[in-house]
C-alpha cells in the first residue's frame, strides 16, 4: 500500500523537523455553524499565520497556534485535530480571498470598457493579498509541493481562469473563447510571479518589476484589441432586404 504523504514529507527541510505526518492532515473536527465559531476559525487562522511569518513552518506547533489566538491547545483542537489541518485551511482561505477578488471586479459589476484598465484592476485587487497576508510565502511553497494544496490550488486555478476568460471575451467579444483563456493564463502566471518577486524575494527592484509588469500588460492587451478589431471588421454585414419598388 503506498505511503500517504503529509506536509512532513513535503514541506522545506526546515519545517520537516517539527512537523509529524498524519493521515489527513486537511480535515476539521467541527464546522462550526454559530457566529463565535466561525469568528475562532478565523483567529486560529489569521494567529497560524502570524506564527508562520514570525518563525516558519519549522517553528510552528498547535501549542504556539493557540497561545497565539488567545486559546487552550484542546480549544484548538475542538475545530482542527493537528497543525497541518490548519495550514491547509489557511491556504485554502488565501486561495478563496484571490478567486474572490478577481470575481468582484469583472466588467459587468464594475462597468469597465478597457482591457488595460482591467487588467490593472485585477493586479491592484490580488496585490494585497500578497502583502498583507501574514505567512502567505511560507503557503505559496507548499502550494507546489504537498498533493493535497497542489490539488487544491489547481481547482482554484481552473476558476480563476474561468473569470478572466469570461472577463476578457466580455470586454473583446470579437476574441475567440480559447485565445482569451490563454491570455488570461498569462496574466495569472505573469502577474503572480511578479508579486512573488517584487514584494518577497527582490523588492529593492520593486519599482522595475512593476514598469515592466505595465509593459507587458500593455503589449498583451494591445494585442487582444487588434485582434478584436479585426474580427469586428471581418464579421459578414447583414445583407440588406430586397427592393420590393
Amino acid at each position: 500500500m503506498q505511503k500517504k504523504e503529509s506536509l512532513a514529507q513535503v514541506a522545506p527541510a526546515s519545517a520537516k523537523a517539527a512537523v509529524k505526518p498524519v493521515a489527513k492532515p486537511a480535515a476539521k473536527r467541527r464546522v462550526p455553524q454559530q457566529e463565535r465559531g466561525i469568528k475562532t476559525i478565523e483567529v486560529i487562522l489569521k494567529a497560524a499565520g502570524q506564527e508562520i511569518a514570525r518563525g516558519g513552518l519549522g517553528k510552528l506547533t498547535t501549542k504556539r497556534i493557540a497561545e497565539a489566538a488567545g486559546l487552550s491547545v484542546g480549544g484548538l483542537y475542538e475545530y482542527f485535530p493537528n497543525k497541518e489541518a490548519v495550514v491547509h485551511a489557511l491556504a485554502s482561505q488565501w486561495l478563496e480571498q484571490v478567486k474572490d477578488a478577481v470575481a468582484a471586479i469583472h466588467p459587468s459589476k464594475t462597468g469597465c470598457t478597457d482591457l488595460i484598465r482591467y487588467l490593472g484592476m485585477v493586479y491592484a485587487a490580488v496585490k494585497p493579498l500578497y502583502q498583507q497576508v501574514p505567512g502567505v510565502s511560507e503557503l505559496i511553497t507548499l502550494l507546489s509541493s504537498v498533493p493535497a494544496l497542489k490539488a487544491l490550488e489547481h481547482e482554484i486555478d481552473l476558476q480563476v481562469k474561468a473569470l478572466l476568460t469570461d472577463a476578457i471575451q466580455f470586454l473583446v467579444p470579437y476574441v475567440d473563447k480559447d485565445h482569451c483563456g490563454v491570455m488570461a493564463r498569462t496574466m495569472t502566471i505573469l502577474d503572480h510571479h511578479l508579486l512573488i518577486e517584487s514584494i518577497m524575494r527582490d523588492p529593492a527592484h520593486a519599482e522595475l518589476f512593476e514598469s515592466h509588469r505595465l509593459i507587458c500588460h500593455h503589449a498583451l492587451a494591445s494585442h487582444m484589441m487588434l485582434l478584436n478589431e479585426q474580427g469586428r471588421l471581418a464579421k459578414p454585414r447583414p445583407e440588406a432586404p430586397p427592393d420590393v419598388t
